[in-house]
């Protein structure tokens, strides 16, 4: 029964994650259209996450269950970027960054190809995340443009996974399922880079 609303809300979140995520991506920043499709956005891929781990866990697949933590932290961390623009941290931001660094470290050692890709790319992100925390308890300078570039490269990183999942779960009939999962990020990832590159000129200081 729980496995069966699990389901349930693991696909309805997703449907809703793709629809807002992508409004929120066109919408100006800024603008009202995009802080709201950007909040539903937001939600809806906690509920992609949550419900993931939980299925992930009743039947015992570690390959959902990375992929859950993976995409649950690209999220909450992006969502936090904009409510803790100086990197101010809670407690509960410390443990999530270091389930993240060991989920991805697990990911990487896992040498599944599709892991091995997700991991790096969230172990880079995590341990930025950890290396920002510190400099902050430290008191050194961050840069003030920097809370837009974990917010960019966050939300992106959580939409591309939920728009592997959906083309995973659509696209079977393929000779390399592999590009499937790949496919995404090879598109997704320059394009981070390029936005991220393009707010920094404009903003930064140290």
């Amino acid at each position: 029964m729980f496995y069966a609303i699990a389901l349930s809300a693991h696909i309805l979140s997703g449907g809703i994650a793709l629809i807002s995520g992508l409004l929120a991506i066109f919408f100006k920043k800024g603008q009202t259209q995009h802080k709201v499709s950007g909040k539903v956005y937001y939600y809806s891929m906690l509920v992609v996450s949550i419900s993931a781990i939980s299925i992930a866990l009743m039947k015992y697949n570690l390959f959902l269950l990375c992929i859950g933590i993976f995409s649950g932290y690209m999220i909450y961390s992006g969502y936090r970027a904009i409510q803790e623009k100086s990197y101010r941290t809670h407690v509960l931001d410390w443990i999530l960054v270091i389930i993240s660094v060991v989920n991805s470290g697990f990911m990487i050692l896992s040498l599944n190809p599709v892991l091995l890709v997700f991991g790096g790319i969230g172990f880079v992100l995590s341990v930025g995340d950890l290396r920002f925390f510190i400099m902050k308890i430290m008191n050194k300078d961050i840069p003030k443009i920097q809370w837009l570039v974990r917010h960019i490269g966050m939300m992106m990183g959580g939409y591309i996974s939920t728009f592997t999942a959906f083309l995973v779960v659509n696209i079977t009939d393929v000779q390399y399922p592999i590009l499937v999962w790949l496919l995404p990020t090879i598109i997704g990832t320059p394009l981070i880079a390029y936005w991220t590159r393009t707010v920094k000129p404009k903003n930064q200081t140290t």
